[in-house]
């Protein structure tokens, strides 16, 4: 009997186990899945079969059926428009590779539709773009031939716009881009360029947008924007080319971003938009208060001495107008502490040196170059009385020296003095020499500096010549850093010669600035009053000045 228990128990298990696997295998075959492993894809979905065919003359269908050879992600074709608009939007369905498009408003007769899917089409895995992905059809016997390509540039700096959605509105939609969604888009690749074909024949204002929020609408402040003067006519077979400026109208409205307290004694101020003038006031001020605005305009740094408190109210004043009050807790340092705090708490910092003569991190500093020592906390108070003292490495003789304070950060002094060349040189700060915001000294301070050679500079003869004597030219003179060396303000007839003495062995490079309103600086567009940003034409030719050199180079614009 045992026996018999034995073999009846197996034969029920066997028979589950043929009925599950063959289960599993009809799953398998009604349900595919993505496949797990192998090397990462980083190639977009690929069209495999469309139903109807792309580019299909007489079209009749309500439905349409696009094949990938990959699985797609779900998404809700937000970026997704059809050229010329419907009237209900299509119904988008997307199941394992197969995306699905039922159609819910009739069509014209004798029209071209473009389906522009944006970035919508993604595949499962690693979601790759199948970027400025179109399908196109004609109700009519023909399909639509126009088409418009180019470039958007940043008008700034002259480089290429990567990501900018290029719209097109028909003439009669006067500044359309503001109200609503474009006939015909694409987008630009990384090298700037964009094309956008299957129009209908016609007039167009053509746009540039950096769209922060997916509506295809200039609507956000953040966002950027690019237009043409002119509508452009797409009316015979020679594609136009169009070249766009992008720039940040800058019509941001101005308000008080962020006020952090960054450590006792140091507030920074943020504004969403550069400022003329700033006032700040509380019961805690004193004299020995300051604030400083960095060069973007719209954020300001302030300091003050009373770093014991822990809490108060800030009274800040922007352009005369914009008052904002603020409650906020302060990183501070405790009363009963600041008796044990060091009275030698000054210190130097992001300075290329020890503060030991016996050290061999040596700071590197240029001959023509005052030195400059950066301190911690703002310089409040010198004693007169105490004098730098330098000395040669190899001389001990010191040559004692007066310096002066940064006036608007009063972070660091600047010493300058006759210098030799590739010479080591000792400079001594003795304590209790400076003293900052909060009443602290400096303890001793020596730093070590050695100093370039004579052949580490050259000269630079500049010959600047102008086509256009009625334009007003702001030119500068970058170094390899892209950090501004030199600029010249030209207008008028003829040719003029600059001359750049002692610069830095190394490679430099012009931009010109064509400066419209006579401020010099640049200045950015304003769509509002179709004002377009003023132009700057960066040299890609750069210049190789040899240490101990002259270099004659001609500038022409």
């Amino acid at each position: 009997m045992r026996i018999l228990e034995c073999g009846l128990k197996y034969k029920v298990t066997l028979r589950w186990v043929i009925l599950v696997f063959a289960a599993v295998i009809q799953f398998g075959c009604a349900n595919e899945s993505v496949p797990q492993g192998g090397a990462q894809d980083k190639e977009p979905p690929k069209v495999k079969k469309i139903s109807p065919a792309d580019k299909t003359i007489h079209f009749n269908s309500d439905k349409i059926e696009i094949k990938f050879d990959e699985f797609l992600k779900q998404g809700s074709f937000a970026q997704t428009l059809v050229s010329p608009p419907l009237e209900k939007r299509p119904e988008f369905k997307v199941e394992g590779r197969t995306l699905t498009i039922k159609l819910k408003s009739a069509l014209r007769d004798s029209t071209t539709y473009t389906i522009n899917f944006g970035d919508d089409i993604q595949d499962l895995n690693e979601g790759n773009i199948a970027a400025n992905f179109t399908y196109v059809f004609s109700t009519g016997s023909y399909i639509d031939s126009q088409k418009v390509s180019g470039m958007v540039i940043q008008a700034k700096d002259n480089t290429a716009a990567d990501g900018i959605i290029v719209l097109l509105y028909p003439k009669d939609s006067v500044d359309g881009i503001l109200k609503s969604k474009p006939f015909y888009f694409a987008k630009t690749d990384k090298a700037g360029t964009f094309k956008i074909e299957n129009i209908k024949a016609g007039k167009y204002w053509i746009y540039g947008l950096k769209d922060q929020n997916f509506n295809y609408i200039y609507d956000q402040p953040n966002e950027l924007i690019a237009f043409s003067d002119n509508a452009i006519d797409l009316f015979d077979s020679i594609p136009q080319n169009v070249k766009l400026f992008l720039f940040d109208e800058n019509k941001r409205r101005l308000r008080l971003d962020e006020v952090r307290s960054m450590e006792p004694g140091r507030l920074q101020i943020s504004y969403s938009k550069p400022i003329k003038n700033f006032k700040l006031d509380w019961k805690g001020f004193s004299t020995n208060d300051f604030a400083y605005i960095y060069p973007t305009n719209d954020t300001i740094t302030y300091w003050f001495s009373n770093y014991y408190s822990t809490k108060d109210s800030f009274y800040i004043t922007a352009n005369d107008t914009l008052l904002d009050t603020v409650r906020m807790e302060l990183k501070s340092i405790k009363k009963d502490s600041i008796y044990t705090w060091p009275k030698y708490s000054l210190s130097v910092v992001n300075q290329s040196n020890k503060t030991k003569i016996d050290s061999s991190n040596i700071g590197l500093q240029e001959l023509n170059k005052a030195v400059k020592i950066n301190f911690n906390r703002p310089i409040t108070g010198i004693d007169e009385s105490k004098l730098l003292r330098i000395n040669e490495e190899s001389d001990t003789n010191f040559i004692e020296q007066k310096f002066v304070v940064d006036e608007m950060t009063k972070m660091f002094l600047l010493l300058d003095f006759e210098k030799k060349e590739n010479t080591k040189y000792n400079l001594e700060i003795p304590d209790s020499t400076v003293q900052d915001i909060f009443g602290m000294w400096n303890k001793k301070i020596i730093y070590r500096f050695t100093t370039n050679n004579k052949t580490s500079y050259g000269n630079l003869h500049i010959t600047l010549k102008t086509e256009h004597p009625e334009n007003f030219y702001v030119i500068k003179l970058l170094n390899a850093a892209n950090e501004t060396v030199k600029e010249f303000f030209f207008t008028g007839n003829g040719e003029r010669k600059v001359t750049v003495d002692n610069i830095l062995a190394g490679t430099y490079r012009f931009v010109v600035i064509d400066d419209t309103n006579k401020n010099g600086v640049w200045d950015t567009g304003d769509f509002s009053h179709k004002i377009q940003p003023e132009k700057t034409y960066p040299y890609k030719e750069t210049y190789q000045l040899k240490g101990g050199w002259d270099l004659d180079v001609e500038v022409k614009f």
